[in-house]
């Protein structure tokens, strides 16, 4: 299966140099299935890399970067990377920076688990396939339940998107603190906020939560 998609791959990239209409047309009789859905097999490879390594401890306020190539599950028909799939990216760059710096392990020893609260981003430019594209992750700020990141993807020197995520550990009686998380990693971490990232984080507060309506 690897080995046909490698060449489906290897035809693509023709079809884009020669023409890219044809890739167009390419990507619309591509199947779909397992190649689309969540990237275990990316996770796990991250993963992988990181077991045979010892966690850092970071300046968590740095930026941190981690590179990928969109592959045929992660386009639209246009071709480019389909905008859902930069949530995606954003999601695989903070699993990374968890795993280098022992936070997942430290999720999984107190049976935690990672959840988005919120989010908004903003699309300038596509994401080409097959080309490397980076994901750049800052967190510019922290309050008594989120962790807030700026996450951006680049690709050729361009800033394609950019978003503002807010994240928290989940546990089985709500909330855990993100102060008391870090503390437990070893970092010592006061609640702060960029102040444009606080305005966002009061205005999606004030939005109203609609009811069910079934």
């Amino acid at each position: 299966m690897h080995a046909g998609l490698d060449g489906v791959r290897a035809d693509l990239c023709r079809a884009s140099a020669s023409n890219p209409a044809h890739l167009n047309r390419c990507v619309l009789h591509l199947p779909v299935g397992p190649v689309a859905m969540y990237p275990y097999f990316r996770l796990m490879r991250m993963r992988l890399r990181h077991a045979f390594r010892s966690s850092r401890h970071l300046n968590i306020t740095d930026e941190f970067l981690w590179s990928f190539r969109p592959m045929l599950g992660d386009l639209d028909v246009y071709p480019e990377m389909n905008n859902g799939r930069h949530f995606v990216m954003f999601d695989l760059a903070r699993y990374n920076l968890a795993f280098s710096m022992g936070l997942f392990s430290y999720v999984r020893k107190h049976r935690l688990a990672f959840v988005v609260g919120g989010s908004s981003v903003r699309y300038r430019k596509r994401v080409r396939p097959f080309r490397k594209a980076t994901v750049r992750s800052r967190l510019v700020g922290v309050d008594a339940k989120f962790f807030y990141f700026q996450q951006t993807i680049e690709q050729g020197g361009i800033t394609c998107s950019s978003a503002l995520i807010r994240a928290a550990l989940r546990k089985k009686s709500g909330t855990a603190t993100p102060v008391d998380v870090m503390s437990g990693l070893g970092y010592e971490m006061d609640l702060f906020m960029e102040p444009w990232a606080e305005k966002w984080a009061s205005w999606d507060d004030e939005r109203p939560w609609p009811e069910p309506l079934i």
